[in-house]
């Protein structure tokens, strides 16, 4: 497995080491499932095993949970399943069983494979599946390690709510340094072109209107709500906020956004996962 790694020094009084595991994308189906799930399971799967070189997903996560049992703090980036499947929603239950860790929604663990979108309607209804094993809130939860807070906000939808902007004010009041974990990047002009040439789409938070504009962006949800703004600018202004971690691009990418680093993960069914040591 490949580990990207990644030192920030910012006087901890011991070193802190974190796994950040994103982008699984388990596509496994079973005769619970519809026909056309059923399907597009079969094709997704071959798919995923074609850009591994035929290791299963399943496999790659496992892996990246034995290699997280040497850390002191586990966090996912979402989208872990490519499906809510209750085969996926199943192996992660019993593979997850008794760990401690943060997970924050990708946009595909509540993507359906019989509606082909995942919507906010879509993420409420498979909440209570997810609470059943999750140790937190998969849309905005926090965890302090070795004097350091991780912070995992949900911004699968492209922005964010104003309980999302209250939860993140209350946390950097602590006055701890923050790690921020989300799934969508913050838009930067270093990923920007890439992202369209992958996915017809800046697949990012916070990109500028005229930026929207230049690459026919369609998708009404990617210009920034006032909320979304807020945020951003919250975290800008933010001394305790340290560096950003995010995923959902499927390439790396590390650049400054909003004055701070940003660091994006390569995906985990590629065998990719990063180790972050901070001190």
């Amino acid at each position: 497995m490949e580990i990207l790694k990644t030192e920030l020094n910012i006087g901890l009084e011991a070193p802190v080491r974190i796994l950040q595991v994103s982008d699984s994308h388990m596509s496994t189906c079973d005769e619970r499932d519809s026909a056309k799930a059923l399907e597009k399971s079969a094709k997704k799967t071959k798919g995923f095993l074609d850009l591994s070189g035929g290791i299963k997903q399943e496999d790659n996560f496992l892996e990246a949970l034995k290699l997280s049992e040497d850390c002191d703090a586990l966090v996912f980036t979402g989208d872990v399943i490519d499906c809510p499947s209750d085969a996926n929603i199943e192996f992660l239950e019993s593979t997850l069983e008794g760990r401690k860790y943060l997970y924050t929604f990708g946009n595909h663990d509540y993507y359906t494979y019989d509606s082909d979108c995942g919507k906010a309607e879509d993420r409420d209804s498979f909440l209570d599946q997810f609470l059943r094993f999750i140790p937190g809130d998969p849309t905005m939860d926090s965890m302090e390690v070795g004097g350091l807070n991780l912070v995992a906000l949900d911004d699968s939808l492209a922005q964010f709510s104003e309980m999302q902007l209250a939860f993140l004010k209350a946390e950097l009041e602590k006055g701890l340094p923050t790690l921020l974990f989300l799934h969508l990047p913050f838009y930067s002009d270093s990923f920007a072109d890439e992202s369209w040439k992958w996915w017809e789409s800046v697949m990012s938070v916070g990109a500028p209107v005229e930026v929207l504009e230049k690459y026919g962006e369609t998708d009404p949800k990617m210009k920034a709500s006032e909320t979304t703004k807020a945020v951003m600018k919250l975290i800008e202004e933010s001394e305790c906020v340290k560096a950003i971690f995010a995923s959902h691009l499927h390439f790396k990418d590390e650049t400054e956004v909003l004055g701070k680093p940003q660091f994006i993960n390569e995906p985990c069914f590629m065998g990719s996962v990063r180790e972050i040591i901070v001190k």
